[in-house]
């Protein structure tokens, strides 16, 4: 019996098997580390447009807002778009994406749509938005809004900070944003991911996706501090009377 066990820890001890105790272990892709985000960007909503977020694409897209030649509807996406993707898209209260009809804001559930407009090159959108709260979430991609109608409060250097119509606003990566709509003109927004491509390739993260992550939650936390403070909302989903359809 004591020559058996010998042999077993002998055999557990050994190069080969402990080398395939560690393939055996290793890393599963829903194993991967959670990025830990930054509680808001240092930067601020602006005049003109920020370096970082500089892009020929979309400079031409607010050449052709601001001179009046699109609106929200008339704005056309490019090739990279499948054209069964080219409609005003909205959720459901559930968060599944649909159509909204006739590309009205009645018509949207969360009492807000948009239109894809690129995929490629570079990922561009665009927002139509009424009275509505949106949810404070990051991603790796740096972002960028320029904003074509009405204006709203967005988490800017450690505050919420007033964006309002033809103002620019860069998001670094991996930075924790949020722009609730309080206002009843509404705020609609061009937003972009500057050198970024193919949004399928993206992975958004909400506070359910850092749980027990101390301190991503922590961020969050202090995010909905801020939300109380200047706004007092308080966390996503707890808000539905002020913002009743």
């Amino acid at each position: 019996m004591m020559k058996k066990l010998a042999l077993i820890l002998g055999a557990l001890c050994s190069g080969s098997v402990m080398a395939n105790a560690h393939l055996e272990h290793a890393q599963l892709p829903y194993q991967q580390a959670t990025a830990i985000p930054y509680d808001s960007t240092p930067y601020s909503p602006q005049a003109t447009m920020p370096e970082q977020c500089r892009d020929p694409l979309v400079e031409q897209y607010i050449a052709d807002w601001e001179a009046g030649r699109v609106d929200f509807n008339t704005i056309k996406s490019n090739d990279s778009i499948a054209k069964d993707q080219r409609f005003c898209k909205t959720m459901d209260d559930d968060g599944n994406i649909m159509e909204a009809e006739d590309c009205k804001l009645e018509n949207a559930p969360v009492g807000y749509l948009w239109k894809e407009l690129s995929d490629a090159p570079v990922v561009i959108g665009i927002t139509n938005g009424g009275k509505s709260d949106h949810a404070p979430h990051f991603h790796g991609q740096p972002e960028c809004y320029y904003a074509v109608s009405g204006r709203a409060r967005t988490l800017a250097d450690g505050q919420y900070k007033w964006m309002e119509k033809g103002m620019y606003f860069y998001i670094p990566g991996n930075t924790i944003h949020n722009t609730p709509i309080t206002e009843e003109e509404g705020f609609g927004v061009m937003y972009w991911y500057p050198q970024n491509a193919h949004f399928d390739g993206f992975k958004y993260y909400w506070r359910k996706d850092v749980k027990n992550l101390r301190v991503a939650e922590e961020a969050f936390d202090r995010v909905d501090a801020l939300r109380k403070a200047a706004m007092d909302l308080g966390p996503y989903g707890t808000n539905q009377d002020k913002f009743e359809k």
